[in-house]
């Protein structure tokens, strides 16, 4: 199985409320960039945050996937919760849509304990297992 992991394209500066966040301009033109490396996906998960909304909405237009939120995929949610949730989903290759610090530190989770990955904005990295659980997984590209 294949998961993706996309952080969101860079958004306006934080004012009074995170979630509220929308894409610049340069955001969107990065999403829609990096999305051309994405392979059709059999689900497509993205934190319920504008910016992060905005940025599934560009990918679903390429890859013609349902979107479905998730309250997991916010910033400062649990690397295990994650996993314990990934365990549950059909197999299949899934995207995820989100943020930073949770998407680089579940990247390094499933890697293994040597592994450095950091996602900037706009950020996809392409992780493949037979199974979801620590130091299984291995790295199949980042860009």
């Amino acid at each position: 199985m294949k998961l993706y992991l996309l952080r969101h394209g860079e958004a306006e500066p934080y004012r009074s409320d995170d979630a509220s966040r929308a894409l610049t301009r340069v955001g969107r033109d990065a999403v829609v960039k990096r999305g051309e490396a994405l392979a059709p996906v059999d689900q497509l998960f993205c934190s319920p945050y504008v910016r992060a909304r905005q940025s599934a909405d560009l990918v679903q237009q390429r890859l013609g996937q349902n979107i479905q939120i998730e309250p997991l995929l916010t910033p400062d949610q649990s690397v295990k919760a994650v996993i314990d949730w990934l365990q549950t989903l059909p197999e299949g290759d899934t995207c995820l849509i989100g943020h930073n610090p949770l998407l680089s530190q579940l990247a390094n989770t499933l890697l293994g304990e040597s592994s450095t990955v950091s996602l900037p904005t706009a950020g996809l990295v392409c992780l493949e297992a037979d199974a979801w659980y620590p130091g299984g997984a291995t790295l199949s590209f980042q860009h």
